[in-house]
């Protein structure tokens, strides 16, 4: 599966299919040949669950003039733009291949990522292509790719020995277990902060994003960690660093996703003015830029 951007709203217009699926065929059939150039577009299948299980089926097909839903007499849609997890289907003409849609919209709904509210897509871009969508949560998929960063950064620390933790790399740098305790310290006092009362925040809530990704995956500058999260200069325990991370991730976590994404907060030290969402960018940014730090000390211990 892959991410599928969409640029733009995509227009459709069609009905809903009554009997679902021996009628899809048929449903399509019947919208080229209504339609003037029927086969000079994109066709869309819309399904969704309604409370009792059922299926739910739209054939539409894309609207390239404004007014052409009701130049047919069909219901005109709107299918958002935005991030979508995506597959392809080759040769779906294919009865086999047509057999298996239901199994990608199966496996693309356990994916964390998605808005299971959203619609299931078919795309029939062309006679050969069709690619099955379901439109992404972007907070859900912040998430995951916060707590991916912080799989990969633990994954990183558990192969090393306790020495091997403790050993200075070269002039001027932590240890990784510095490192990890710095993480630990900057996790704890972010999920300190998302539990703080916030207020509306008055503005675009990802207005800093930019700012935070530009900053912290800047690998070639040195930054000025707040007193408050320096490591400790000590000999670490590596089941306490270890452990002490992955509490510190578990910890953040349940309060990112309790908290309010759109609250503005005010925190002097760090940040100044700040949503609880840039925030959770700020965990992912500053996490990955350890990730590249620890591998540089892993390759000179």
């Amino acid at each position: 599966m892959e991410k599928y951007t969409l640029t733009k709203d995509v227009p459709v217009f069609g009905f809903q299919v009554k009997s679902f699926p021996e009628g899809v065929g048929d449903a399509f059939d019947t919208l080229m040949r209504k339609i003037e150039d029927g086969k000079q577009r994109a066709y869309y299948g819309v399904s969704k669950m309604d409370d009792k299980g059922a299926i739910i089926y739209y054939a539409d097909a894309e609207e390239k003039i404004p007014g052409e839903a009701e130049k047919y007499k069909y219901e005109r849609k709107i299918i958002p733009r935005g991030d979508y997890l995506a597959e392809t289907i080759h040769d779906w003409h294919n009865p086999a291949k047509l057999a298996c849609i239901k199994d990608v919209f199966h496996a693309m709904m356990q994916d964390r990522r998605v808005d299971n509210t959203k619609p299931c897509i078919e795309w029939y871009k062309t006679e050969a292509e069709m690619l099955c969508m379901i439109q992404m949560d972007p907070d859900k998929e912040l998430f995951a790719s916060i707590e991916s960063a912080a799989n990969e950064l633990l994954a990183l620390l558990l192969p090393l020995s306790e020495a091997q933790l403790n050993t200075i790399p070269f002039k001027g740098s932590w240890t990784a277990a510095q490192l990890a305790t710095h993480v630990t310290k900057s996790n704890n006092g972010i999920a300190q902060a998302l539990e703080m009362k916030g207020k509306p925040a008055g503005r675009n809530p990802e207005e800093r994003v930019k700012e935070l990704q530009d900053t912290f995956l800047n690998f070639s500058i040195k930054l000025q960690s707040p007193p408050f999260i320096i490591p400790e200069e000590q000999q670490y325990k590596k089941e306490a660093v270890t452990d002490a991370l992955k509490k510190s991730n578990e910890h953040l976590m349940t309060m990112a996703i309790a908290a309010n994404p759109k609250e503005i907060i005010n925190l002097p030290a760090a940040f100044g003015e700040i949503t609880k969402l840039e925030l959770f960018h700020f965990v992912l940014y500053h996490t990955q830029r350890h990730i590249h730090q620890l591998k540089n000390v892993i390759r000179h211990i």
